[in-house]
């Protein structure tokens, strides 16, 4: 079985579990993307979509796992992408319709009628921003360099020809340190996000400020540890797969995509938690926070021309989400979908 299709039927559940817990680990005013005053988060709608969403998205990740693993080990490698994407799309289908639901009720009884709308943000977060973990990058660059070490040492003595599980390649540079490639850009491209996450804007909530800078101060330390040790575990895989193209050891798939396995489920297992520990109630207050579900298009996708934030808290568990209606934003995703583009040109070259 190819490190493609393994990593096809570790997504699926993996994701299937995430996307049935994580939007109902989120603060208890934002609802399935709705925003909602502190005294509605007990209304019987939420509990209502609550319940049918876990239950509905369990079966749908239950049904999803269990086709992947029908279609067995000759099956396309796409096979098992396509059911992910359709595992995705349905669960946002679902949470759409719940988002929907609590709107209307929301509409229909005017939860925010008569309310002091506020809104509170912490002028210290310029001056003393959340501290990048810088030294837990230190695993990612450790696996890089031994693996950068071994392969120039391997490299006098590789054959003419690599064979990449896929096809054969003439041994140049390009095709020998393949994999090196990927460590490079990978890190650099997550490293690069991540560390801008500590720059965006807090969502705080109206309530209890300071509390919940607090916790989003102990949230975003969690992710940014587990996203460096992440990516150390993706540069692990990609150190195991040059070993077998460099012939040093004839590694099974399964052993291969072991350490991005695990990486990615601590990683999502974080999120979760993180969403948690933002889930957590604070004071209450007279007021409530700003009701601006009008820039939120279906609780998911954030559209507001006059915010200029790049990026802003997502409204599902802890995340963040680019405002679409920042221009400038549409340039770091032609960007990023520029050096994507250039991946998967190097990949079709040298057989990544």
């Amino acid at each position: 079985m190819s490190a493609a299709i393994l990593i096809g039927y570790v997504a699926v559940p993996l994701f299937g579990v995430f996307l049935c817990v994580a939007p109902v680990v989120s603060r208890p005013t934002i609802q399935f993307g709705v925003r909602v005053p502190p005294e509605r988060v007990a209304a019987p709608v939420i509990g209502r979509e609550r319940h049918r969403y876990i239950w509905r998205s369990a079966a749908i990740a239950v049904a999803a796992t269990a086709v992947v693993l029908a279609t067995g080990a000759r099956a396309p490698f796409w096979l098992s992408w396509i059911i992910l994407v359709l595992l995705v799309a349905t669960d946002a289908a679902l949470f759409w319709w719940a988002h929907r639901r609590i709107g209307r009720v929301k509409s229909a009884e005017g939860w925010f009628a008569g309310r002091r709308q506020t809104v509170v943000t912490d002028t210290g977060w310029r001056t003393e921003p959340a501290r990048f973990p810088a030294t837990w990058l230190l695993p990612a660059v450790a696996v890089i360099a031994a693996a950068a070490v071994v392969g120039i040492l391997r490299y006098p003595q590789l054959p003419a020809h690599l064979n990449t599980g896929r096809r054969s390649l003439a041994t140049t540079p390009a095709s020998a340190f393949a994999t090196l490639i990927g460590q490079a850009y990978v890190t650099g491209l997550w490293v690069i996000l991540l560390s801008l996450a500590f720059r965006f804007r807090p969502d705080l909530d109206t309530g209890d400020p300071a509390g919940s800078l607090r916790r989003y101060r102990q949230a975003l330390a969690l992710i940014g540890r587990a996203g460096l040790i992440f990516v150390a575990c993706i540069d692990l895989t990609f150190a195991l797969a040059a070993l077998r193209r460099w012939q040093i050891a004839d590694l099974r798939a399964g052993l291969v995509i072991l350490p991005a396995t695990l990486g990615l489920a601590g990683l999502l297992a974080v999120v979760v938690h993180a969403g948690r520990i933002r889930a957590r109630a604070g004071t209450a207050a007279a007021g409530s926070d700003r009701d601006d579900d009008r820039f939120w298009k279906a609780g998911l996708v954030y559209v507001n021309r006059d915010d200029p934030a790049l990026m802003v808290n997502a409204r599902v568990t802890f995340a963040w989400t680019p405002n679409l209606g920042n221009p400038r934003v549409w340039l770091i995703i032609a960007g990023v979908a520029a050096s994507l583009a250039g991946l998967i040109a190097v990949t079709l070259t040298v057989g990544l």
